[in-house]
């Protein structure tokens, strides 16, 4: 089995060594981290402390006290006295389900907004509110006092929060700007529910960093989940900002802004962050930095805090290890990737399908059908189900190793399972029969793919374009170029590319050399392989001084 160790090799260990410590045994112990060894730019913006601002959320000034709620006035005794029964008729109310009987004229808002104090004592009020609210048809301009029935509402089934953040969800879709409903918000909250918990919901719903800073204001303290939900949507500047002024930041509040910064690459910056946080980290924060270091190459400083992380205690998953054998996948090191896949096992560490899937891909890329196929029998015997992308790797894997017929055939079994079979998929497969110069079974895995509504891309088109050229068949794959174009596909580089390789392999350079022209004209640089490919063409038909000027202009 390729992930089970022998008994003797298990026992030469008298404790964990880490598995990273066999890929890169000249790494010592984890060190503080040198500017030096990041990839981050150094013209890169450092990470700032922002200036605290009389708006910011550590403001000192005494809380505003919140509104007094004053109730609407009925416009006449009769609207006054349609409130009253509607009120009555609804605490005599068994149900939501009777909604629909009651015997009034077609209400309107102030007759609800009425009704709702005289509601307090109804056993199932928080059930009533939601159909209540829905006998009000939306409108493109909802009355204000109809949206301050959805405030009262929200404010009194806060302590059933399903029940009030769909009330809180419906009321911010209304076309009306958003500081309308939190406005009323305001209002009512004093007179209707006065529990904090209101305005976590509403941030939650509506994360807002102006709303948590008003919210400051009249002396709130937002919960740090809310707080994360307002931190978690805003771009990288306000983030870090708001992050400072935030009072009660948790582990949550940190690996929220480690993500930020490494999203925007600014790794150097996540670095510092991570060294200098408040809060102890956790696993995600540890396979955060994992990852940030994965995607910039650096192995060696993603190991180094593996083997922090094991030395803290701290219990990993086979997310945090995903990055590393990726990254050594990528770097053609599978076995090294599948050492770390056998110790995570003996260690307990329970493996997902995107860890069989990336070594599974590894393999595949260094032509190991015969160690991909293993590890995808094993990933079924461990009872994980292969998604789209598993067979995706297989097939690709299949196609690279000239063996068509099984990549179809696993294609189909897909589709007997019933899994989704999208374009990268097809597109893989029928890439594989050009390559083969196999274009009629290329055309049929096209056509099939667009009789199952899967409609093919540009990577399709230029799989199928460059086998056409292959075969001289360049006319046939310029039809498919305009074809594409009507489609509203934009060619790419490697589009040009494979007409041009087509066209200067069977004799055809002036054309080629047009096809270059509107390959510039359409906004595309020509590469080192659009120039090689001229050149050599241009040097075989004897035309040096043409092929030197293009050299030059390389």
């Amino acid at each position: 089995m390729l992930l089970r160790r022998t008994a003797a090799a298990a026992a030469q260990r008298s404790s964990w060594l880490p598995p990273w410590r066999t890929i890169l045994p000249h790494v010592g112990p984890a060190r503080p981290y040198s500017a030096t060894t990041s990839t981050s730019s150094p013209h890169r913006q450092r990470l700032r402390t922002p200036q605290v601002t009389d708006s910011s959320l550590t403001t000192t000034a005494a809380p505003r006290p919140f509104p007094d709620y004053s109730p609407p006035r009925p416009d006449s005794p009769a609207d006054d006295a349609l409130a009253s029964r509607l009120a009555a008729a609804l605490l005599a109310s068994p149900s939501p389900g009777s909604l629909p009987h009651l015997p009034f004229i077609p209400l309107r808002p102030l007759h609800l907004l009425l009704a709702l104090p005289l509601l307090a004592s109804h056993p199932n009020l928080t059930s009533l509110l939601v159909p209540l609210l829905l006998l009000f048809p939306s409108r493109p301009h909802p009355h204000p006092q109809l949206i301050q029935c959805f405030a009262i509402a929200a404010h009194l089934a806060v302590r059933e929060p399903g029940t009030a953040r769909a009330i809180l969800v419906r009321a911010l879709r209304f076309p009306s700007p958003h500081r309308h409903f939190v406005e009323q918000f305001i209002f009512t909250y004093k007179a209707f529910s006065s529990d904090p918990a209101s305005f976590d919901l509403l941030l939650l719903c509506l994360p807002s960093a102006q709303l948590l800073r008003r919210l400051r204001q009249y002396g709130l303290s937002p919960s740090p989940e809310s707080c994360n939900a307002v931190l978690s949507r805003l771009p990288l500047d306000e983030a870090v900002a708001l992050f400072r002024e935030l009072p009660d930041k948790n582990v949550c509040s940190h690996n929220i802004l480690l993500k930020a910064l490494l999203s925007a690459g600014r790794l150097k910056d996540a670095r510092q962050h991570f060294d200098e946080m408040s809060s102890p980290p956790d696993v995600v924060t540890y396979g955060t930095m994992v990852h940030g270091y994965c995607d910039c190459g650096e192995l060696e400083n993603a190991v180094k805090l593996l083997d922090e992380m094991a030395a803290k205690g701290l219990e990993s998953n086979a997310t945090v290890y995903t990055s590393v054998i990726a990254l050594l996948c990528n770097k053609g090191q599978v076995s090294d990737a599948l050492r770390v896949v056998e110790d995570m096992t003996m260690h307990g560490v329970v493996l997902d399908a995107v860890v069989f899937t990336t070594v599974m891909s590894g393999f595949c890329s260094k032509g190991d059908l015969a160690a991909a196929r293993r590890l995808f029998e094993e990933m079924q015997k461990r009872g994980l189900a292969a998604d789209g992308v598993t067979y995706t790797a297989l097939i690709n894997g299949l196609c690279r190793a000239g063996e068509l017929k099984e990549a179809d055939r696993v294609l189909q079994e897909m589709v007997d399972k019933g899994l989704d079979v999208d374009v990268v998929t097809y597109t893989a497969l029928i890439d594989g029969y050009c390559k083969r110069g196999n274009m009629v079974e290329a055309f049929r895995v096209h056509n099939e793919m667009v009789r199952r509504r899967v409609a093919p891309n540009v990577v399709t088109y230029t799989a199928l374009s460059d086998g056409l050229c292959k075969q001289g068949d360049v006319r046939a794959a310029n039809e498919l170029l305009h074809e594409m174009c009507n489609k509203g596909l934009e060619l790419n580089v490697y589009t040009y590319n494979s007409l041009i390789n087509g066209l200067c392999k069977f004799g055809n350079l002036e054309q080629a050399m047009r096809i270059m022209t509107e390959m510039e004209a359409a906004g595309l640089r020509p590469d080192v392989y659009t120039y090689t490919t001229l050149i050599d063409t241009l040097c075989k038909s004897g035309e040096f001084d043409r092929a030197h000027s293009m050299l030059q202009e390389m």
